[in-house]
């Protein structure tokens, strides 16, 4: 039966092209980072300084992201899409051009106005014009796009800069965006016109508060010893900014996130699990490139090439993930997914000491799979467990959580990494980086056995209050 329904081509086309413009922004957020060492021999920069070339791109995604409901109540998906590409393209010409690190961080930032917009615009798609009955097939294409865009990137990264050099990261994006502007241009159509919903002033300003301060606090976790008092008054600004948005949030006519969502527990455990997945994703993308070249003293395009097999089955997962869900439901693609999951950063903590690239690859191919299976998935159901209404305020919800996790995994494996690097004892640096490595991987483990018990919770609250209807 399922089968039989066919989605328009030019509607299929519009959320490639919306998925297009996600691809490039979440490719870039990993692949920047293996460049670090070449940035910092052209522009002679430290690495506490470089390192904002993510953290800002970051920042801005996650300040803006939380607004996509109130933009796409406000203006037209055309519009939006026209206007993130635009704000892509124009950072990625900044960027290779650049003549100092001041301008390559400013195209950064003007990149993460373009992903902040752009990310959110696939699934809105989907969720709003694809038929129900292959809602979930399309959903496992969009998560294809948001699990292998930063798993490919280090791959990506580490071969163009090995190759062409840093800059040519980017050149190779301006084709791609080209295209994309023009496809979305030609394909995106409106299911509803724009509504003059008034500009939620107040609530912009908290919830930029709050990702400025929780963001900056995690993505300088590692140098808290040199800034404690910095470091404890960025999470303070960040906590209290949430808490002020909550209540305003609950006061204001047209908040931009209805926070009645958030008592719908079903839908509140798989958003939380979806964070978890992601945390433990960009976690392990810093773990193991590191980790393959410092403590296994590998080139950094063989360390790419490593982890594509891994990087490429997270990403085939999704649409066979995704028409799975459409066929037998959620619960056990998700529940196998989070497994395969888990049973991989198990085998990574326990083994952390003595891994070797053959375990490296093989362990990755695990994780790799579970991945791909409970990413889109996860997000998939936890909108679906919402009323239409409120599937935009959900839509927000994971894709904010999306990138502010990113900047969470990322940062606390690296401090792990740190921390252990900077011990004054006799062990080689490798072997500190490994330790670490092991440190950060425990760390992951523990996200990953709370997520996969968030999602049995999930499913167990929604059959209950099924049955009580």
């Amino acid at each position: 039966m399922n089968n039989k329904i066919k989605v328009p081509a030019k509607l299929a086309l519009s959320v490639v092209a919306a998925c297009l413009v996600s691809f490039c922004g979440l490719l870039t957020e990993t692949a920047v980072n293996i460049a670090f060492p070449a940035v910092m021999s052209t522009f002679g920069v430290s690495t506490e300084m470089v390192q904002w070339l993510t953290t800002g791109n970051l920042l801005i995604v996650a300040m803006i992201t939380p607004l996509s409901a109130f933009l796409q109540k406000r203006f037209k998906l055309k519009q939006l899409f026209i206007f993130g590409t635009m704000c892509f393209v124009v950072g990625t010409v900044v960027a290779i051009f650049s003549p100092n690190f001041v301008f390559l961080l400013l195209a950064r930032l003007i990149q993460g106005i373009g992903t902040g917009v752009g990310v959110p615009i696939a699934f809105c798609i989907i969720l709003e014009q694809i038929p129900f009955e292959k809602v979930g097939t399309y959903m496992g294409y969009g998560a294809l796009v948001s699990a292998a865009a930063p798993a490919l990137g280090p791959t990506y990264g580490g071969i163009v800069n090995q190759t062409l050099g840093w800059r040519y990261i980017f050149v190779i994006l301006i084709p791609v965006l080209i295209f994309t502007l023009i496809l979305g241009i030609a394909t995106i159509e409106e299911k509803h016109e724009p509504e003059k919903v008034p500009v939620d002033i107040l609530g912009i300003i908290f919830i930029m508060l709050t990702f400025l301060g929780l963001v900056y606090g995690f993505a300088n976790i590692g140098a808290f010893q040199k800034n404690p008092v910095l470091e404890i008054v960025a999470f303070v600004i960040g906590v209290v900014a949430l808490g002020l948005f909550i209540n305003h949030c609950r006061r204001c006519e047209n908040p931009l996130i209805d926070i009645n969502i958030f008592k719908n527990i079903p839908f509140v455990c798989h958003l939380v699990a979806f964070f978890l997945i992601n945390a433990i994703m960009l976690g392990t993308s810093f773990l193991l490139p590191n980790y393959l070249q410092v403590a296994l003293l590998c080139e950094s395009m063989i360390a790419g090439f490593m982890l594509l097999p891994g990087a490429g089955l997270n990403a085939l997962m999704g649409p066979f993930s995704g028409a799975a869900l459409d066929k037998i439901g959620a619960k056990l693609p998700i529940l196998i997914g989070t497994g395969l999951m888990t049973i991989g950063i198990i085998l990574f903590a326990v083994f952390g000491m003595q891994l070797n690239t053959g375990m490296v690859i093989g362990f990755y191919i695990i994780f790799g799979i579970g991945c791909g299976i409970a990413f889109g998935n996860t997000m998939t159901i936890g909108n679906l467990r919402l009323p239409v209404q409120q599937k935009a305020y959900g839509n927000t919800c994971f894709n904010t959580l999306m990138q502010f996790a990113g900047a969470v995994g990322t940062s606390v494996c690296a401090a792990f990494v740190s921390a252990s690097q900077m011990q004054n004892n006799a062990l080689s640096y490798e072997v500190k980086t490994a330790t670490g490595s092991t440190h950060g991987f425990i760390f992951l483990l523990i996200l990953a056995v709370v997520c996969f018990i968030l999602q049995v919770i999930g499913f167990k609250k929604y059959e209950k209050s099924e049955e009580q209807c």
